[in-house]
This record gives structure tokens, sequence and C-alpha cells, in this order.
């Protein structure tokens, strides 16, 4: 009897989880992605590159400063405490599996967009300041984002009792939906980046797990992708 009348107070409080995070979530992504679109730092960058590469840099440095902002904002002013414990997980020892299942997915993740997505994958590598500029600016989107999508919902979500798989998807999801920006017109240019940084996340949420919480792992491999392939994801648009 005990039992049967504990259940619906659990459900509640996990119903309550999962909005919260979605609301934080959306909250997020519309604030961040709105304050690109107002702002233009083009001037900032050099005047000899071409338009699109201007307004990339534009992007990316305003979200990025965007990102962490609001990251911080959340946790510390407006007392998101499940955030603050994320943002100290950043730092927190992990353990074997968990470096495994970031690396291996990270692999999957970086290999499949070079062979499926960049037109001329050749220029990850390009020697230029246009490449470390445009790697080194969105690099910080590594960390917000994982403090986010990772820390702050798997511990929000964990602390409401809900199912690991169900964190672990809802992890994914919300990650797939920071990265809206990225899908295309067609079917497959829509379909293919939702999908990858869906199953990418999800990943992602289970070496979280699988790592007793910390987001060192997740954190390191993140910003390996975004040094790696976010400059040219972005131009290939």
């Amino acid at each position: 009897m005990k039992q049967a009348a504990m259940r619906p107070t659990i459900e509640r409080r996990q119903l309550f989880a999962v909005t919260e995070v979605l609301s934080v979530a959306t909250l997020y992504i519309l604030i961040s992605t709105t304050v690109v679109r107002m702002l233009d730092a083009a001037f900032l960058f050099p005047a000899n590159w071409a338009l699109d590469e201007r307004a990339t840099g534009s992007g990316f440095l305003i979200g990025a400063l965007v990102q962490v902002g609001l990251v911080l904002l959340a946790a510390y002013l407006l007392g998101l405490k499940d955030l603050r414990s994320a943002i100290g997980n950043s730092f927190a020892v992990s353990n074997r599996k968990a470096w495994t299942i970031a690396a291996i997915a990270t692999a999957i993740h970086i290999g499949t967009a070079m062979l499926l997505f960049l037109p001329n994958p050749a220029r990850v590598v390009e020697l230029s300041g246009l490449n470390l500029d445009l790697s080194i600016i969105p690099a910080a989107d590594g960390w917000s984002q994982e403090v986010l999508s990772r820390g702050y919902v798997l511990l929000r979500l964990a602390r409401a009792r809900l199912p690991a798989v169900a964190q672990i998807l809802i992890s994914g999801f919300l990650f797939a939906a920071v990265h809206l920006g990225y899908a295309g017109e067609t079917m497959w240019a829509f379909l293919a980046p939702l999908v990858g940084t869906f199953m990418l996340g999800s990943f992602y949420a289970w070496a979280v797990r699988s790592g007793g919480g910390s987001l060192k792992p997740v954190i390191v491999c993140h910003v390996l992708i975004v040094v790696i392939l976010q400059p040219w994801l972005a131009l290939a648009r």
C-alpha cells in the first residue's frame, strides 16, 4: 500500500523534472540563437576573409560567449543546483570505460562527418589563420553544451528517479535540438545532422553515467569535434 501511494508522487516528480529540463534547454537554445542573429561581430575578423567566413566567425564568437554566460547565469544567479553540480563535475576524475565510450563515439562522428558532409575534407588540416581562429573560438561550446545537455540534464533526471534509458534518450534529444541550426532544407540534409548529433549525445550520456557523473571525457571529446569539424561544417551549409 505504501509503495502504491508513493507512485503518483514519484511520477509527478519525474514529469516535473522532464518539464524543467525541456524548458531550460529551450530557453538556452532560443536565447542563444536570437542573440547570434541580432548581433554582428563580423567587423572583428580580417577584411580579407570572405563574407560567409566573417559571418561564421561572428556567429561562433557571439554564440560561445552567450552560451557560457547562460550556463553561469542559470547556475549561480537563478540557483539551479544541478547545473552548479554539473559545473563541478567538469573536473571530476572519470574511468577508462567512460573515456573509451566517448572516444569511440567521437571517432565515428568525425569520420562520418568528413566522409558525408564535408565537400573538401582536406581543409580540416589546412594551415591558415582562418582554420585556427574558427577552430579555437567555438571551443567553449564543448564545455557549455556538455554541462547543460549531459551534466545538468542527467543529474536532474536521475534525482527524479527517471529510468537510465530515458535519461540518455532525453539528453541525446536535447543535444540534437541545440544543433538545429545545422539542419538543411532537403530531407537528408535536415535529418542526417540531427540523427548524428542525437546518437553522439546519447553515447556521451552513456559515457557520463559510466564514469560516475564525470563530464571530463565528453568535454574533451566534444572540444575535439568542435576544433576539427565545426568551422568546415558551418561553411559547408
